[in-house]
């Protein structure tokens, strides 16, 4: 079945992505990526909460769980919104991104959490930085306590690295941020090996 036609329900998990048409890039300077998260926050929060997200130059990612069920008519509004106020800063027309957004429904809450590891990794693996913590466009920083927002909700991913209760906020931080520096280590010692 095309992901496109992945039904939406409310109370469930979902991986949203889209990317720009052929070599465009959605995102040019930070203004653009602050911009989209303005229009995130603002369209896609009275929707879903946001579990996980990264903004890519050329592409994003967000592992949202679904609160509502007019979330692709928020996604609509999110992109023509973008899209307008991109066209006219940068004096361009036509479309921007390569099609409607791409939607997978996460059923296994274990492959949610390696969901947001590679969500969180984009970055690293591109080669825009060398630790997913450099990047200031995802939710990493919040998910290892470097940034405060109120519009992430690490909690459904932190919950799962262990099964303790009672464990503190900070020590699921430190265990999610191993869970990361783990493939980062292995990842670049392969790369020198090459």
């Amino acid at each position: 079945m095309p992901v496109k036609n992945v039904e939406l329900t409310p109370g469930y998990f979902y991986h949203i992505y889209n990317r720009a048409v052929e070599e465009a890039l959605l995102f040019r300077e930070w203004k653009n990526y602050e911009f989209f998260l303005e229009k995130v926050i603002k369209y896609l929060l009275p929707e879903a909460d946001i579990l996980a997200y990264c903004l890519m130059p050329n592409h994003y990612h967000f592992l949202i769980k679904l609160t509502n069920q007019y979330f692709s008519k928020a996604m609509h509004k999110l992109a023509l919104s973008y899209v307008v106020a991109y066209n006219i800063m940068y004096n361009r027309r036509g479309r921007l991104f390569s099609s409607p957004y791409q939607r997978i429904h996460v059923t296994n809450l274990n492959y949610l959490l390696h969901l947001s590891r590679y969500i969180h990794l984009n970055p690293v693996k591109a080669q825009l930085v060398q630790k997913a913590e450099m990047w200031n466009y995802s939710s990493y920083q919040e998910y290892v306590g470097v940034r405060e927002s109120d519009y992430i909700n690490t909690g459904e991913i932190l919950d799962q690295l262990t099964e303790k209760l009672g464990v503190s906020v900070n020590i699921k931080q430190q265990e999610y941020r191993k869970f990361i520096e783990l493939w980062e280590f292995e990842y670049m010692e392969f790369k020198m090996r090459r």
